[in-house]
């Protein structure tokens, strides 16, 4: 199975949503584009505290808040079906955590390939902001 290339302008428009996000009110705590090897898809993971509170209950209220952003930035190749909300828990999140942090309204463009960190294979990964 082949790897999908992760496009510049999709790593742009996700930097764009990230920032409108502060913006808003809902400051990210965690936004990287993670490659998933079974699904052979690129996804934007996306975290927050303001948003964990709406997990899962109330889940449909966290996309509604991406989703009025992503619309606010007039995404052009950013769409919600390459958004993924998780919870500020999720373990994966955890394991990025322990070795990229950046500044809370900081962002970067970090990409590794190939690697475990405590146990967990990663593909390929972009991350944008890891607080």
């Amino acid at each position: 199975m082949g790897e999908k290339a992760l496009v510049d302008g999709l790593v742009d428009e996700a930097i764009a949503l990230v920032k409108k996000l502060d913006e808003t009110g809902t400051p990210l705590a965690f936004a990287a584009w993670y490659y998933y090897v079974d699904a052979d898809e690129w996804q934007l993971l996306l975290a927050s505290t303001a948003l964990d509170k709406l997990l899962p209950k109330q889940e449909a209220a966290a996309y509604r808040k991406v989703i009025d952003a992503l619309t606010a930035i007039s995404a052009s190749t950013l769409s919600v079906s390459d958004l993924k909300i998780v919870h500020s828990s999720y373990p994966l999140l955890k394991a990025l955590k322990f070795l990229v942090g950046t500044e809370p309204q900081g962002i970067a463009r970090i990409h590794f390939s190939n690697n475990t960190i405590n146990g967990v294979f990663i593909k390929e990964v972009v991350i944008l902001r890891s607080v």
